[in-house]
């Protein structure tokens, strides 16, 4: 997936923008580029997803006492991510010059990426209820509290799943073209994606670490209650942030821009708030970051030593591992050649309607 995914990037650098930035060509399209960074831009996400996709589904069902409900369901996630790796232009909804057959063919697409996203709210929240429920957990939810929230690398992982959740539920708004119009290039896009890759990821990455840095160096953990507030910190800070970014970004406040600069501020009163909660969240992500490094570096001088006993990575069982998957789903060479025509189709459709491309001067000298 990244290989394929970095050759749009790879052909922006090496074949358009470095020899520009080199005086070697005069010219650049802009729009083109912008259709090739996005090839390579939006697969970055599920290359930092994957990994934690691992822990989810293999490791965190182990610790709180379940097992995956289904190796071929694993494994069909999995291979989902590659397949619909062409979604990129689903960033570029509102660029001049991309046809409206390439945007709905895009909208299709991304909104196919949904369907993963569900088998993993299946079949882990499956896992955590068998875990719960052998733990004591009795009725429709007492097995939620019977889930060992005590344990920062649980507790981390299991508030990353839930902001991740609120995340998934905001990207229909970005996938769906009509209703993407009116949240487009505001600050509601950073809004999302700290509650997908800002915590889903990076959170869950936090709470692993609590047991994989002991596990690699065999020091125990410290401060294991800070490490708790640590994860907790987190979560209520990225929800103050995200809800006043995505606040702001419904009522047009752009992205990337000081608002608090910008002369048209004054017409909305009400980016004073969105703000202000954007601040109050960040500040507490800040400290939680902090906290997250002081006990990581305290366990790595840690003189206390982990039992034998627990050093080992915290692998779970497959309830129907007995029974083979479909065997096509080891066939990796099939799918990669899927996601491969795939992309040719997607982008070839893309960058015909696009062609002939529209160079400009160079405006800018880098030295």
């Amino acid at each position: 997936m990244w290989f394929l995914a970095s050759l749009g990037v790879a052909a922006e650098v090496l074949g358009i923008l470095l020899p520009w930035s080199l005086g070697l060509t005069e010219t650049v399209d802009p729009q083109f580029t912008r259709i090739l960074f996005w090839f390579s831009g939006h697969p970055i996400v599920y290359f930092w997803l994957l990994p934690v996709y691992v822990s989810w589904y293999l490791m965190l069902p182990r610790m709180v006492g379940g097992s995956i409900w289904s190796d071929g369901l694993t494994r069909i996630v999995f291979l989902s991510f590659l397949v619909l790796l062409p979604v990129g232009v689903h960033h570029q909804f509102t660029d001049p010059g991309v046809a409206a057959s390439s945007k709905t063919i895009q909208w299709a697409l991304t909104f196919m990426i949904f369907f993963p996203s569900m088998i993993t709210a299946f079949s882990v929240i499956a896992a955590l209820e068998q875990g719960g429920r052998r733990r004591g957990g009795r009725g429709l939810f007492g097995w939620i509290r019977r889930l060992p929230w005590g344990e920062p690398a649980v507790a981390g992982q299991l508030l990353a799943g839930l902001v991740f959740m609120l995340g998934g539920s905001s990207g229909f708004v970005n996938a769906s073209h009509t209703v993407n119009l009116e949240v487009h290039n505001t600050a509601f896009i950073p809004g999302h994606f700290h509650l997908t890759v800002g915590t889903g990821v990076a959170l869950s990455v936090m709470a692993i670490s609590y047991w994989l840095v002991p596990y690699l160096t065999g020091h125990a953990l410290r401060f294991r209650r800070l490490a708790l507030a640590q994860v907790w910190l987190w979560t209520v800070g990225v929800l103050a942030f995200s809800r006043g970014q995505m606040m702001g970004g419904l009522d047009g406040m752009p992205q990337r821009t000081l608002t608090s600069a910008a002369p048209y501020a004054a017409d909305h009163p009400s980016w004073a708030l969105a703000n202000t909660l954007t601040g109050i969240g960040g500040s507490l992500m800040f400290v939680s970051a902090l906290l997250f490094f002081v006990v990581i570096v305290a366990t790595v001088h840690n003189r206390r030593l982990v039992g034998a006993e627990t050093l080992e990575i915290p692998l779970t069982d497959i309830r129907h591992g007995a029974d083979p998957s479909w065997g096509i789903l080891d066939r990796l060479g099939i799918w990669a050649a899927i996601a491969v025509v795939l992309s040719i189709l997607v982008y070839g459709e893309t960058i015909a309607h696009y062609l002939p491309l529209q160079s400009v001067a160079r405006a800018v000298k880098v030295w």
